[in-house]
């Protein structure tokens, strides 16, 4: 296998015995084995109470029954990701949020809390990625305050255990910082420091680090491999003189890694929160001290003029000298121009100010290329081998002219958004069509543009205008596309009442467009505010994370419920829960309260927190929560209902 992962393996870590020097995390090396120490992780495993409960609307039609299953998606599989299990935070480099493993039903269901009990830096320790080595080991990272932790964890049955470990660099956040709305605001909105990572086939885990680092950690029969553990530096390894050092130089506590994922071939990208992309080639020949070549460019770059031609109406007085000047560098690829040309562009487009496109999602990966979507406009970029370079997709180049790729966008943070532009990570669909949400200033609307050239296919209205904001991606099976809306969501150890709601657009053929599918969902208000709703194809099921009014007090629970994919119907919907005095938080009563969202609330729910769920073997979900995650499991069919 041509990658990182084999290639990059046993051969590059040799490289690096023989020329790099051990260090650890932030040592002047481009690139050395990863050491930290070992330490212990103090967790506890709970049993919650669960409340299971039919909707009427469902069971007044089809009994207590369950929906026939879907026919199994069939997307392209990638050659490097885990293939039967989660790769991803969307569960395919198509972040199509669909998954061939069945979700929980109403059969002998539980809910169990893996609860971290570590403190100060790593207080919280939410999980907001889980995959797969099998159908035995789950692997997480466990954010806290100032710190994190990938985490090996057993789950052949109740209770987990911690297999192994390993310490990664945390997002550096001080308690001032948390401890005020504004900034826990500011932290929840940061998806750097591993949320993004992914497992690839052969069982290694690649982290895309808080401090411009990327780190590869080798699990081999469950248990990470230390002494082959790498990481990359980036903030030495890019080009000196570029636009991507200035951005890494000038902004190292802001401008985080986000994501990271191999292309087709092999090659390893990765993409920073203030525009960097990036491409590790390990299919290319390695440096005098053993490390991979490492390409960058920056968003900023890519369609420049046909961007500022459309945001800027006026353009300011010199800009079409500016463009002449940005043609013939590019063309020239004339590194010493760019200090000249950056300067310039600040002075005419931005003032005094830094640029300010950025990526804040994770990015979509097909055998066609690689999918970046920033807060400004949409991107198919590829890597040339030969010129070695980022490059813009030829066929995508003369689409940014026509300024649908340029996304409708006010540029403001709408309640329920984590930046100013689209909040979804661009969606595949099969090998036709890639999907985002925009920003636009009333209402946002459903993109939908073409693979091959970029060319836009839909855009449709989404909820009520200025009650929409789509934080979440895109689910995509065959020719149909859901989105749940955001909008409200601003503190999420807060109630935040929204305007909620699910949508569903279907594919016509006749009019080689979508369309809005009527009537779904069919009943009741769906508020998936917090996490991405995901498709259980064998349960014929959309599963949602939400807050739902208890009829017996004022408090709003979170509950996962489940909608029936075809007609829109609630189905059933699963609790879990700690009555009061069953739980232990092991923090102040302050913490606890707030964690809550209400203050006088004397039942322990499980805030998510913006974290995602992730379909896990045996009827399972794995879903990250404050100050640890869930596990909601079933059997695989529901008792047999006695005859009347």
């Amino acid at each position: 296998m041509k990658h990182f992962h084999t290639r990059m393996g046993f051969a590059f870590a040799l490289s690096l015995a023989l020329a790099c020097a051990s260090r650890g995390p932030g040592a002047d090396e481009p690139c050395s084995y990863y050491n930290v120490d070992d330490r212990g992780f103090k967790f506890k495993p709970q049993r919650a109470n669960v409340e299971v409960e039919w909707f009427e609307e469902w069971t007044s039609r089809f009994g207590e029954t369950l929906p026939e299953p879907l026919p199994p998606q069939k997307n392209w599989r990638h050659p490097i990701l885990s293939d039967r299990y989660a790769g991803t935070m969307h569960e395919d480099s198509f972040a199509s949020d669909v998954s061939h493993f069945p979700g929980p039903v109403p059969g002998n269901t539980q809910v169990g809390y893996f609860h971290v009990l570590e403190k100060g830096k790593r207080l919280s320790g939410m999980a907001p990625l889980f995959t797969f080595l099998d159908d035995d080991t789950v692997v997480t990272i466990s954010f806290g305050r100032d710190a994190a932790t990938l985490l090996v964890i057993d789950i052949s049955g109740p209770p987990p255990r911690i297999i192994d470990s390993v310490d990664i660099p945390g997002r550096g956040y001080k308690m001032r910082q948390v401890a005020g709305s504004k900034g826990r605001r500011a932290v929840f909105r940061d998806t750097s420091g591993g949320a993004y990572s992914y497992l690839d086939a052969t069982g290694d885990v690649y982290v895309p680090g808080a401090n411009d680092t990327i780190i590869r950690i080798p699990i081999r029969n469950r248990r990470v491999v230390k002494e082959e553990m790498v990481y990359l530096n980036l903030g030495i390894s890019v080009g000196k003189g570029t636009i991507v050092e200035e951005i890494l130089s000038k902004k190292p506590a802001l401008n985080k890694l986000t994501a990271i994922m191999p292309d087709a071939d092999g090659r390893v990208w990765f993409t920073s929160k203030f525009g960097i992309v990036g491409v590790i080639d390990s299919l290319g020949e390695k440096s005098e001290d053993g490390c991979p070549p490492i390409y960058t460019a920056a968003i900023q770059l890519f369609s420049v003029e046909q961007k500022l031609r459309q945001l800027f109406q006026p353009l300011p007085e010199g800009a079409e000298e500016f463009f002449e000047k940005a043609r013939q560098a590019e063309a020239a690829q004339d590194i010493d121009k760019l200090p000249e040309i950056r300067s310039e562009f600040r002075r005419l487009f931005l003032g005094k100010s830094d640029l300010a496109e950025q990526i804040q999602n994770s990015f979509s990966i097909g055998p066609g290329g690689v999918y970046i979507v920033s807060n400004v406009a949409l991107y198919k970029l590829h890597f040339n081998p030969e010129e070695k370079r980022i490059e813009l997709d030829s066929k995508w180049k003369p689409t940014y002219a026509q300024g649908d790729l340029i996304y409708d966008n006010d540029h403001k943070v709408k309640p329920g958004h984590l930046n100013d532009g689209s909040g979804t990570t661009p969606t595949l669909v099969g090998d036709r069509f890639v999907a985002i949400v925009d920003n636009g200033p009333d209402s946002v609307h459903l993109n939908v543009f073409r693979q091959d050239n970029g060319k836009l296919v839909s855009k449709l209205p989404l909820f009520e205008p200025g009650k929409g904001a789509v934080e979440n991606s895109v689910v995509a099976y065959k020719d149909h596309l859901v989105v749940g809306n955001t909008y409200g969501y601003l503190d999420p150890f807060k109630e935040n009442d929204t305007a909620g709601g699910l949508m569903r657009f279907d594919f016509d053929h006749a009019k080689g467009t979508y369309v809005e599918k009527g009537g779904w969902p069919a009943a009741g208000h769906i508020d998936a505010k917090t996490a991405t709703p995901k498709l259980s194809t064998p349960r014929g099921l959309i599963y949602v994370y939400q807050r739902e009014k208890e009829a017996t007090n004022d408090h709003k629970d979170w509950v996962l419920t489940a909608i029936d994919f075809r007609t829109g119907w609630r189905v059933f919907k699963i609790k879990g829960y700690f009555n009061k005095g069953e739980f232990d938080d092991s923090v102040s009563k302050i913490v606890e309260r707030a964690a809550l969202g209400k203050g006088n609330y004397d039942r322990k729910v499980f805030n998510n927190i913006w974290g995602t769920f992730t379909f896990g073997p045996e009827n399972t979900v794995y879903l990250g929560a404050y100050r640890g995650f869930l596990r909601f499991w079933s059997d695989d069919q529901m008792p047999a209902q006695p005859d009347d």
